[in-house]
C-alpha cells in the first residue's frame, strides 16, 4: 500500500512539473505568435483597405463608362430619327400639303408622301410606324394603312392628344401605342409660321428594339417632352426585374425626380434603386434635352468587398497558422537548460532512471547529467558571446565608454585584445542606392553584408589580426598589430587588406565600395578617435574622386589654405533659370558652381555652400507662393547630408531638385489659371451679345486656346460652346421678359440671326422666342 502511494505522489508531483513548463512553454509560443502577427495584421488591414477602395473606384469607373458608352449609342440613335422627322416636316410637299390640303393635286401628294413615309421606314429599323395627321381634313396617312380616315385610324385617339400638346417636339408614351411597345415621337407642324399646329407627324418606334441595341435593363422614359435613358446595371442578376417592370418603377424613384430637377449638367449620388435598395445614380445631360442616368445597387460593390473580406480573413488565419506551428516546432527544437532539467528531475521521479544498490553510484549518475548539461549551456553562451562582443566594439566606436575602467572590463569579458597598435579601416558602398539595389532605409544590410566579406578576408591575412562589425552603414574593421610592427609595415599590411576587401566586394557582391583609413594609436581607448579620423578620409572623395583607398593623412597633407569665396552669381544664375523653367541652363550653371567649390577642398565649407544653394531654390518657390509642404515632406537637406561627391551632388540637384521646382512651379501657375475660369465665366456672361471666340478668351489669362478649353471642361463640366450658346440664351430670355425689343432686334443683341436664334431657342426652352414671352409676360 505504502508502495503505490509513493508512487502515486511522484506522478502527481511530474504532472504538476509538467504542467508548470509547458504554461511557460505556450506563453513563449503565443508571445511569439503575437509580436509575428502584428505585421501580418497590419498588412491585411492596408490590404483590405486598399482593395476595398479600388473595387469601389473599379465598379463606379465601370459605371460611368458604361454611362458614356450609353449616351453615345443612344444620340446616335435619336439625332437619327429626330433629323428625318424635320427633315420630313420641312419637305415642300409636306409644306403645301398642310398649307392647302384639299387641292386638286392632293392624290398625288398623298401617294408621293406616303413613298417618303416608305423610304424613311424602311431605311430604319427601330421605327414601326409613321403617321401624319391633319386636322383640317380628319385624314391620316399612315406607311401602314395609307390614307385612311381619323376615325378608322388605330391610334386616332393618340394623334387628338397630341395635336393638343404644349410642346413642338417631343417623346411620349401614349396609350394605345404603349400597348405595341411602342414609344412616340412627335412633331408639330407648319415648323414655322403662325396660326397654331394644324398636323402632327408621328414616328412610333419600337422601344424594345432599342434596349436590346443600347444595353441590357435600358429603358425610355419620357418627362415632359424630353427623355431620360434609364441603364440599370443588376451586375448578379439578383433581382431579375423585366422591361416592363422597370419601366413601371423608374419614374416613380426619388432618384428620377432629383435629377430632372436639378441644374447641374452631371453629377453622382446614392438613392434608392428600382428594387428599393440603395444605389448609386451617375448622371449626365446634354443640349438636346437628353438626360442619361446609369444606377448600380450598392449590393454589387458590397458583394466584392465581402469576397475581398473573406480572402483577407482566409490570408490572415492561413498566416497565424503557419507562425503558431512554426513556433512550437522552433521552440520544441531549441536548446534550453531549464527544460533539460525538467525533464531529468521528471525521469528520476516516475522511476525511469534504475534504481541503485549504491546511493554514491546514483548521486554520481545525477552530478553527471548535471555536468553534461552544464558544459552545453558553455557551448551554447559561446554561440551567443560574439554578438555581445559585436555590441561592446560598436560601443566603442560611438565613443560610450567614458571611463577606461569599464572599456577594459568589458574587453576582458568578451576576450577582446587590448594590446598593439590599433587602425580604424571604414567601407562604405558607393551608388547601390542610386541603382535602387537596396533602399536607403535598408543601411543595416548593407553594412552586414559588407562586414561578412571583410571578415572572411581578414583571417586570411598572416600579420594583422582584429575585429569586423557592421556600424552606421558601414563596414568597419579594427586592424590590430603587435607593438614593435614598424609604421611602414603596417601601412603595406593595410594597404594590402584594403585593396583585397574592394576587389572582393566588387568581384562577389558587385559593390563599388571606397575605404577611409585613420591613423594608428596604441592605446584601445583612442578606437574612437581612428575611427573619426577613417570618417572625414571618405569625406575627401569629394575632391579625390577617383581613388577608392584613401589616408586621413594623405588627404590632410593635401590641403590648401585658399581663402573660401562662395559662388553667389553662379546661384543667380541657377535660380533665374529655374525660374524660366530653363532646366538646361540650371544643370550648366550647377557644374559651374560645382568647379567654382572644388578647388578649396574644405568638406564643410562645400556642404554648407550647397545647402546655402539649396535654400535660395526653397525661398525662391516662397516667393512664387508655393506651398512648401512638399519641400519639407521629401527632406532635401537630410538627403543633401549623404551626398559624398560632387558627381552625386550634382546629380541629386539635376534629378531631384530640379524636376521638384519644376512641377511645385507649374502646380502653382495651373491653379492660378484655374482661378482665371471665373473670370473668362464673367466676361462670356458681360458680353455675350459679340462674337466670343475661344482664341480671344484664352488671350484674357495668357494661356493657349487648347489648354483652356481642356481646363474649361474640366471647370464646368461643360465645353467653352456649350457654356457661350447658354448665356446667348439666357440673355435673350432676360430681353424677351424685360423690354419690348423684337425678336429679331434680341437676336443682334445675342450676336445671332433671327433664324438661329428660333432654332437654338427651340433646342434649349422648347419653345419659340414669341411663346416664351407671352407665357412670362
Amino acid at each position: 500500500m505504502t508502495h503505490w502511494k509513493t508512487r502515486l505522489v511522484a506522478w502527481s508531483r511530474s504532472r504538476t512539473a509538467a504542467a508548470r513548463s509547458k504554461k511557460y512553454l505556450y506563453q513563449l509560443i503565443w508571445l511569439t505568435c503575437i509580436a509575428a502577427c502584428i505585421p501580418v495584421v497590419l498588412a491585411s488591414v492596408v490590404y483590405h483597405y486598399v482593395a476595398t477602395e479600388r473595387i469601389g473606384e473599379y465598379i463606379l469607373s465601370r459605371s460611368e463608362s458604361s454611362l458614356l458608352q450609353l449616351k453615345d449609342r443612344s444620340e446616335r440613335i435619336l439625332q437619327e430619327i429626330e433629323q428625318e422627322s424635320l427633315q420630313l416636316a420641312q419637305a415642300p410637299l409636306m409644306q403645301r400639303m398642310i398649307a392647302d390640303p384639299a387641292n386638286d393635286d392632293s392624290f398625288e401628294w398623298h401617294r408621293d408622301l406616303l413613298e417618303q413615309l416608305a423610304f424613311v421606314k424602311n431605311m430604319n429599323g427601330f421605327i414601326g410606324e409613321i403617321s401624319l395627321y391633319v386636322s383640317s381634313d380628319e385624314i391620316v396617312l399612315s406607311h401602314e394603312y395609307g390614307v385612311v380616315s381619323k376615325e378608322h385610324y388605330k391610334y386616332n385617339s393618340d394623334l387628338e392628344g397630341l395635336l393638343a400638346g404644349e410642346h413642338p417636339t417631343q417623346w411620349v408614351y401614349l396609350p394605345k401605342a404603349l400597348n405595341d411597345g411602342y414609344i412616340t415621337f412627335s412633331r408639330l407642324l407648319p415648323v414655322i409660321g403662325t396660326g397654331g399646329p394644324k398636323a402632327v407627324l408621328a414616328f412610333e418606334i419600337d422601344a424594345a428594339s432599342i434596349s436590346r441595341f443600347l444595353e441590357t435593363d435600358t429603358v425610355l422614359i419620357p418627362d415632359d417632352g424630353d427623355l431620360i435613358i434609364f441603364n440599370y446595371q443588376d451586375l448578379f442578376a439578383s433581382h431579375n426585374l423585366d422591361a416592363a417592370e422597370l419601366l413601371r418603377r423608374a419614374p416613380e424613384l426619388e432618384g428620377i425626380a432629383a435629377i430632372a430637377s436639378s441644374e447641374e449638367s452631371s453629377g453622382r449620388f446614392v438613392a434608392d434603386g428600382p428594387d428599393g435598395r440603395p444605389a448609386q445614380y451617375s448622371y449626365a445631360k446634354n443640349l438636346y434635352s437628353r438626360t442619361y442616368v446609369a444606377v448600380v445597387p450598392e449590393e454589387a460593390i458590397t458583394r466584392q468587398l465581402d469576397q475581398i473580406r473573406g480572402l483577407t480573413a482566409i490570408i490572415l488565419l492561413s498566416f497565424v497558422g503557419i507562425g503558431v506551428v512554426l513556433t512550437v516546432i522552433t521552440s520544441r527544437r531549441a536548446y534550453s537548460p531549464i527544460r533539460q532539467l525538467i525533464e531529468r528531475s521528471r525521469a528520476l521521479s516516475v522511476g525511469r532512471v534504475p534504481d541503485k544498490e549504491n546511493e554514491l553510484d546514483f548521486i554520481k549518475a545525477c552530478l553527471d547529467s548535471l555536468s553534461a548539461e552544464k558544459n552545453k549551456l558553455a557551448l551554447f553562451m559561446e554561440g551567443i558571446e560574439p554578438s555581445l562582443r559585436e555590441n561592446c566594439l560598436q560601443q566603442l566606436l560611438a565613443g560610450e565608454y567614458a571611463r577606461q575602467e569599464a572599456l577594459l572590463q568589458d574587453c576582458a569579458k568578451y576576450g577582446i585584445h587590448t594590446r598593439g597598435t590599433h587602425v580604424v579601416l571604414a567601407v562604405e558602398a558607393e551608388h547601390i542606392y542610386r541603382e535602387n539595389r537596396f533602399l536607403p532605409e535598408e543601411r543595416g544590410i548593407v553594412a552586414f553584408a559588407l562586414a561578412n566579406v571583410m571578415q572572411e578576408i581578414l583571417r586570411g591575412q598572416p600579420s594583422a589580426g582584429g575585429y569586423v562589425v557592421p556600424f552606421q552603414g558601414r563596414g568597419i574593421a579594427i586592424l590590430q598589430f603587435d607593438p614593435d610592427t614598424g609604421e611602414a609595415e603596417m601601412r603595406q599590411s593595410t594597404q594590402e587588406y584594403a585593396q583585397a576587401v574592394v576587389a572582393a566586394l566588387r568581384d562577389s557582391l558587385s559593390f563599388e565600395v571606397v575605404a577611409g583609413i585613420g591613423r594608428g594609436y596604441a592605446h584601445i581607448a583612442d578606437v574612437p578617435v581612428s575611427y573619426k579620423e577613417a570618417e572625414n578620409a571618405l569625406r575627401y572623395r569629394m575632391f579625390r574622386d577617383s581613388e577608392q583607398i584613401l589616408y586621413i593623412e594623405d588627404a590632410e597633407a593635401e590641403k590648401t589654405q585658399a581663402v573660401l569665396r562662395y559662388p553667389g552669381q553662379l546661384e543667380t544664375d541657377i535660380v533665374d533659370a529655374l525660374e524660366r523653367g530653363d532646366t538646361e541652363r540650371a544643370a550648366e550653371s550647377l557644374r559651374a558652381f560645382a568647379n567654382a567649390l572644388r578647388p578649396y577642398q574644405s568638406y564643410a565649407f562645400i556642404h554648407q555652400s550647397c545647402c546655402i544653394l539649396l535654400s535660395s531654390i526653397i525661398v525662391s518657390l516662397d516667393k512664387q507662393n508655393v506651398n512648401l509642404v512638399e519641400v519639407v515632406d521629401n527632406r532635401l537637406f537630410d538627403q543633401l547630408e549623404h551626398k559624398m561627391t560632387f558627381a552625386e551632388i550634382c546629380e541629386w540637384f539635376e534629378e531631384t531638385v530640379f524636376p521638384l521646382y519644376a512641377w511645385l512651379a507649374q502646380s502653382m501657375r495651373e491653379s492660378e489659371t484655374k482661378l482665371g475660369i471665373p473670370y473668362v465665366c464673367k466676361y462670356i456672361r458681360d458680353h455675350c451679345g459679340e462674337d466670343l471666340s475661344l482664341v480671344q478668351c484664352a488671350e484674357l489669362i495668357g494661356v493657349s486656346p487648347s489648354y483652356l478649353s481642356r481646363l474649361f471642361k474640366k471647370e464646368t463640366g461643360m465645353n467653352f460652346l456649350e457654356y457661350v450658346v447658354e448665356c446667348k440664351v439666357a440673355e435673350a430670355k432676360r430681353l424677351l421678359r424685360d423690354t419690348e425689343l423684337s425678336v429679331s432686334e434680341i437676336a443682334s443683341a445675342v450676336g445671332y440671326s433671327e433664324r438661329n436664334l428660333n432654332r437654338i431657342f427651340q433646342r434649349h426652352a422648347s419653345s419659340s422666342p414669341g411663346s416664351y414671352r407671352g407665357k412670362h409676360r
